[in-house]
């Protein structure tokens, strides 16, 4: 057990792009079409809503086991390991949402969870399996983060508009504000504010060229939008055709 919830590399290695990492990213598809393929059903699921504090409950258990760990074990950094990721910054605000059924704050959280999760999940910084706490951490806070939003869009119906893409733009430029100027101040660099991570720079060596990464944030994160309504706009045309 004390093997499991250790930062070592186990027996099943993470590769990015490798067999694993794959495998992980089909998972999630094949969980988004399958809540799509049975969102009817879904709907008239007598636990349908109860299902908002289930989804919670994880993320806040598994945020809660990273964070005792890492202070446990006295792996903890200050300049690291705090909750200013905008993955963590998301997956709380969800979590918030979720238990107290703020419907309004998912008109922008719904481009948040993919602005954070997504480029993490394409391209992860993680070399360790499913036999290591830290994949399962990994995986419920960025994989899993997107299957309870894609619930909340096609089961629980919480709606989101073409209008809502640039206020969540705007909220999450103001996120990343405060951050920096965190980062500033204190010298980190959550949310990559100062230097992209390396493994980043190594699958992609001419972004070193990039004096800062604050441009390419904007353009990644406009593109996570887009991506993000693109699925809302499907399932807007269906029901319009199928009404």
């Amino acid at each position: 057990m004390n093997t499991f919830f250790s930062d070592t590399d186990g027996l099943i290695g993470f590769s990015l792009f490798g067999w694993l990492h794959l495998l992980t990213i089909a998972v999630l598809i094949l969980a988004v079409y399958l809540l799509y393929r049975f969102r009817f059903r879904l709907m008239k699921w007598r636990f349908r809503e109860q299902m908002r504090y289930l989804f919670a409950g994880i993320m806040f258990l598994n945020m809660t086991v990273y964070y005792g760990l890492k202070l446990y074990t006295g792996t903890w950094d200050f300049h690291v390991h705090l909750p200013l990721h905008f993955c963590f910054i998301s997956g709380y605000l969800f979590m918030y949402a979720l238990v107290t059924n703020r419907k309004e704050m998912f008109h922008w959280l719904y481009f948040f969870a993919f602005a954070g999760p997504l480029p993490a999940i394409l391209l992860p910084d993680l070399t360790c399996g499913f036999d290591r706490f830290l994949y399962w951490q990994y995986f419920i806070s960025h994989h899993f983060f997107l299957i309870a939003v894609f619930y909340c869009l096609f089961v629980l119906q919480w709606r989101v508009e073409r209008k809502d893409i640039v206020p969540a733009i705007i909220k999450a430029n103001f996120v990343f504000l405060l951050v920096f100027l965190f980062n500033q101040l204190f010298h980190t660099n959550y949310i990559m504010t100062s230097t992209l991570p390396s493994h980043i720079l190594r699958l992609m060596p001419f972004l070193s060229h990039f004096q800062s990464p604050i441009l390419l944030l904007e353009l990644a994160g406009v593109a996570s939008a887009l991506f993000a309504y693109s699925f809302v706009l499907y399932d807007y045309n269906r029901r319009s055709v199928l009404s």
